[in-house]
């Protein structure tokens, strides 16, 4: 058995154990853990259903487009995405030809065949051994291994794309088939980086610069007219992505993130330092330029928190540069300065940004969305780390597989840790809550009407789409809408238990003048169901 067959059983064995272990969370629960996640699975669903991204909530023609749960927008009546259309998109074509079943089956399916490509990818422009730790490490990293048990997120898929778009561009695995076949290859590469542009818009900002130079550095392996084919059928794989932003948004640029909607109702979270120190276009630093608070958030979440990844990294980032052969040092400096350039770029954009992902806000946890920002960064890291595992191999020499293999096997251990176990963010845990969830999710339908309107502040993930939602209650928008609510529909608010001196005062001051009473209904742990009526 040769060596490369060797390989793809190990990785075939990991892979699966892998795959396994990312279900963890899917079919538990009719409710997800993110507003984002209940967002992608609903208007997926409505597309494999409907064939459209949209729903249209009638209520909203008469109360102004106030009812929509987080990470969802209504505009005249139609609720629509916040987040980029990729994943309802794909996953509802999928969905509509598989079965609602398969719906949190993709994203783990896209990021093994990931791995598999990063393997053939890296074994082509270093090494087999490279290749297979890459890939290997790639598994384990806790970023990959976490964010792909959350299957509803986009981020794992937006970059298993790009790396299908390298796998074709650099391996060429239909050309190794038929020397013919390269234009296909080429073709397959345009597609799926068009694809990734699905997922996550904002992504070309920085593979296309990378993907440009990268072309121009090793211009002897392209021809004109294959990368051309590459940029044809980019652009035609972009169209319908184009298509869907112009009938939804008005405009083929616009996403939920960007189109024009009142200001009462948005309910994106956006908080930064007011440490502003330059001002850019919103297109170039959505977040501003904050360094300060970008340099905190690169040190705890980029190096502190996977610092057993983080140290070899920093060794095989040196090892690069001890290269003698002339074409091997090239791509080595190529791949440096990728690296750097992605760290600078994703750090000063995504750490510029203070995110709150977690309610605890001082807390450094692995659900907080830098982690699933900053993939691309760490995915590059383990090539380097993979460097470090084959120079062990070398240096010990009696015993070099049986230590790499040892150092392997630590770094998945602690990965695995802090992926299911360490804390309240991790999967083990999250499945305890959303069954848990599930049940609050079906007592609340049961004694609510199909019509009801419920207010919560975090509570929307629970009971949308089968209750209408409006969120915050902590807002006197919502207090000055709540009469109008009431004409319409059966109103409620869950959320953290009031205290008896709470309810006096909503009772005798605040809702009081809007001719209201509240009452409560039922008790679900630290969280409580009242019901608000007009009171004759």
């Amino acid at each position: 058995m040769g060596f490369k067959n060797r390989d793809l059983i190990v990785l075939a064995i990991v892979g699966a154990v892998f795959f396994v272990s990312v279900l963890i969370l899917n079919g538990v629960s009719p409710t997800y853990s993110s507003p984002d996640e209940t967002a992608n699975a609903f208007f997926a669903q409505t597309f494999a259903s409907q064939g459209r991204l949209y729903s249209f909530e009638s209520l909203n023609t008469f109360l102004g487009d106030i009812l929509f749960p987080r990470s969802i927008i209504s505009l005249e009546g139609r609720l629509l995405p916040v987040g980029f259309l990729g994943a309802p998109l794909i996953f509802g074509v999928l969905i509509r030809f598989f079965g609602f079943w398969s719906l949190g089956l993709w994203t783990p399916i896209f990021a093994v065949l990931a791995v598999f490509a990063w393997y053939a990818i890296f074994r082509k422009i270093f090494d087999r051994q490279v290749g297979l730790w890459s890939a290997l490490l790639l598994f384990v990293h806790p970023a990959w291994w976490y964010w792909t048990g959350r299957p509803l997120m986009p981020n794992v898929s937006f970059v298993a794309f790009v790396i299908f778009c390298g796998f074709f561009l650099i391996v060429r695995p239909l050309q190794s088939l038929r020397k013919d076949l390269v234009w296909l290859d080429f073709v397959l590469s345009g597609v799926c980086l068009a694809l990734s542009v699905w997922f996550r818009s904002f992504g070309i900002l920085w593979f296309l610069p990378i993907l440009i130079v990268g072309i121009i550095v090793f211009r002897r392996f392209f021809s004109w007219k294959t990368l051309l084919l590459a940029v044809v059928s980019f652009l035609l794989a972009l169209t319908p992505i184009l298509y869907f932003n112009n009938s939804l948004y008005g405009a083929p640029w616009k996403t939920g993130y960007t189109v024009e909607i009142p200001a009462a109702n948005k309910t994106v979270e956006i908080t930064s330092s007011v440490e502003t120190v330059v001002e850019l276009p919103e297109f170039v630093l959505p977040f501003g330029f904050h360094p300060r608070t970008a340099a905190r958030n690169v040190w705890n979440y980029g190096l502190l928190m996977f610092w057993w990844l983080t140290i070899p990294a920093a060794i095989g980032f040196v090892l690069l540069f001890f290269e003698k052969d002339k074409h091997r040092l090239c791509r080595n400096r190529f791949y440096a300065g990728a690296f750097v350039f992605l760290v600078i770029w994703l750090g000063i954009i995504y750490g510029s940004w203070t995110i709150h992902d977690n309610p605890g806000l001082s807390i450094i946890t692995i659900v907080n969305s830098y982690t699933r920002y900053w993939l691309p960064i760490f995915i590059l890291t383990t090539p380097l780390v993979a460097l470090v595992l084959t120079r062990v191999g070398v240096l010990v020499k009696k015993f070099g597989g049986l230590a790499s293999v040892l150092v392997f096997a630590l770094i998945a251990i602690l990965g695995f840790n802090i992926v299911f176990l360490s804390s309240a963010d991790a999967l083990w845990p999250m499945r305890a809550r959303l069954i848990e969830a599930a049940t609050i999710h079906d007592r609340v339908l049961a004694i609510t009407e199909t019509d009801a309107v419920i207010i919560t502040d975090r509570g929307d993930k629970y009971f949308f789409p089968e209750r209408r939602i409006r969120y915050p209650l902590r807002d006197e928008t919502t207090y000055a809408l709540m009469p109008s609510i009431v004409e319409q529909a059966p109103l409620y608010y869950f959320g953290i238990t009031f205290p008896e001196i709470d309810m006096e005062y909503l009772n005798e001051e605040k809702l009081k003048g809007l001719g209201l009473k509240i009452e409560f209904i039922e008790t679900f742990g630290e969280e409580s169901m009242y019901r608000i009526f007009r009171v004759e």
